[in-house]
């Protein structure tokens, strides 16, 4: 029987987190609802860590990173490592990211 997963799910729009337990052999929904506004809840996989409601400089980076196809999956950029790159802590090195990273993002 597959072990069940945390998924890290955010809301974008009033910054709330929480995580949901699914077989990723069965389900791995891309969106949930969010429980305190209603609007989308992104799933952001079993590593994301959200930073406080009121840290808006951190959910701006994580805004533009979602953007441009980054769910805060592992990105190993080494063939048959574990060793993988660590995102970005700010705005502007996630900008750099972004271009560096491109062929990692997910379509």
């Amino acid at each position: 029987m597959p072990t069940p997963y945390n998924m890290a799910f955010a809301c974008l729009s009033c910054r709330k987190s929480f995580k949901r337990e699914f077989n990723l052999a069965e389900e791995n929904p891309k969106e949930l609802k969010c429980p305190e506004c209603g609007g989308i809840a992104h799933n952001f996989g079993r590593h994301f860590k959200a930073p406080k409601k009121n840290d808006l400089k951190l959910w701006q980076k994580i805004t533009y990173l979602f953007e441009h196809g980054f769910r805060f999956q592992k990105i190993c950029i080494k063939e048959n490592s574990i060793e993988t790159v660590p995102y970005p802590e700010t705005l502007e090195a996630a900008k750099e990211f972004v271009v560096k990273y491109k062929n990692y993002a997910i379509k």
